[in-house]
């Protein structure tokens, strides 16, 4: 009798929001919630300002730190990823700095570059995804932007990958023999190529893994106007490089009992609330305005008024935002695309990809061959929906 090898996937749950609506307090009360109820789970900021450590009142580190049973928490310090995992990239790039006549100390600033932070959340998740060790994964993601712009980092790098990569690495393997002594710049080693290669290799993991049913993304909100538009856009760009969004969290709501220096405010944020639920196609979780900091065994009440009795890694929305059916001989692409209006939307096909411009987002999308050998027809848009016909 042979063993069962049948993985059991973990949960990845983000979170993430407009600056100052409470993520992290969320992501922590769901964390120690999902912990209680018996899941092995690992929470981790992701955002360069973190805050998780003060919400836990634990001081973590950029690894799993044991926060209560069952649960542990991390912090990532980019300076600690790319002494321990990337040094060898880290130290090309320095010495190309230096080579142009940078001093060292800012070199050494130079050589971490852009983005590494996000970049290194993600890697974190892949290898505690990969490695089965936790039932849940719980990202206290940056601000709206930042999380749209980790989140685009394994499409923009399989693009890169795709087109240069390869044909940059067999190039610099032929002339640098030749061209090395005669140029004044570093050329990059077959370790330093290595590494790239084994980045891309693990970010190109990262996308299935992001896009899968496994992975749900919620937002945290306030009843305001800003945070709501901010929401529908983040809503619109979340869907449209198929991220799925499981539950809207309304969070800093003033209870009846605020009194009557509250009363207009509690006025405004009935009307947005009713705003929200009829906007969002997604269940709607409250958490009232608290009277202090939201911090150690309040995080419980915050857990229990947003989910009850139900389990905080469950999914609370089914539903792909990205769909290809076939209808007759016809292949047909939907994408759902809510809160964008028609004429902010373009698109066009390059080869086997299908390039979409919704408003400042761009999004590649690498169409399957049964698409890639067809020519798009027509496209229509309704109803939060693009729907592109391949004849």
């Amino acid at each position: 009798m042979q063993p069962d090898t049948t993985r059991v996937m973990t949960r990845i749950i983000l979170f993430t929001g407009k600056g100052g609506v409470g993520k992290t307090t969320v992501a922590a009360a769901t964390a120690i919630k999902s912990a209680e109820l018996g899941n092995k789970t690992l929470v981790i900021s992701t955002d360069p300002a973190h805050s998780l450590s003060d919400s836990f009142g634990v001081r973590l580190n950029p690894f799993p730190t044991k926060v209560t049973e069952n649960l542990e928490g991390m912090e990532v310090n980019v300076e600690y990823e790319l002494e321990r995992h990337w040094s060898t990239i880290k130290e090309y790039l320095s010495l190309f700095f230096r080579s142009q006549g940078i001093e060292d100390v800012v070199a050494e600033e130079l050589a971490i570059f852009p983005g590494f932070d996000e970049l290194a959340s993600l890697l974190h998740l892949l290898k505690f995804y990969k490695s089965g060790e936790y039932d849940a994964i719980v990202l206290d993601c940056a601000p709206t932007g930042e999380t749209l712009r980790l989140l685009s980092v394994p499409e923009v790098a399989k693009w890169y990958m795709n087109r240069f990569f390869g044909i940059e690495k067999k190039v610099l393997r032929i002339i640098k023999p030749i061209a090395e002594p005669l140029m004044d710049v570093p050329l990059p080693s077959d370790e330093v190529l290595d590494k790239i290669q084994e980045l891309y290799t693990k970010i190109s993991e990262l996308k299935d893994i992001l896009e899968s049913k496994d992975t749900s993304v919620r937002i945290v909100m306030n009843p305001e106007k800003m945070v709501i538009r901010e929401s529908e856009r983040a809503f619109t760009y979340l869907n449209l490089f198929g991220y799925r969004v499981d539950c809207i969290i309304v969070n800093k709501i003033f209870p009846e009992k605020a009194g009557e220096y509250f009363s207009e405010w509690m006025k405004i944020q009935r009307e947005y609330l009713k705003e929200i639920e009829e906007k969002f196609p997604l269940p709607v979780m409250k958490v009232e305005f608290k009277s202090t900091e939201v911090t150690g065994g309040l995080l419980r009440d915050i857990a229990e008024e947003m989910y009850g009795d139900r389990d905080p890694i469950e999914i609370f929305h089914e539903g792909k935002p990205i769909v290809i059916e076939k209808e007759g001989d016809d292949f047909v692409l939907r994408i759902k695309a809510p809160f964008v209006e028609k004429q902010d939307i373009k698109l066009f096909k390059r080869g086997e990809e299908l390039v979409i411009i919704a408003g400042q987002w761009k999004r590649i999308v690498f169409l399957p061959q049964s698409l890639a050998i067809r020519e798009p027809h027509s496209a229509r848009f309704g109803e939060g929906e693009l729907k592109i016909i391949f004849r």
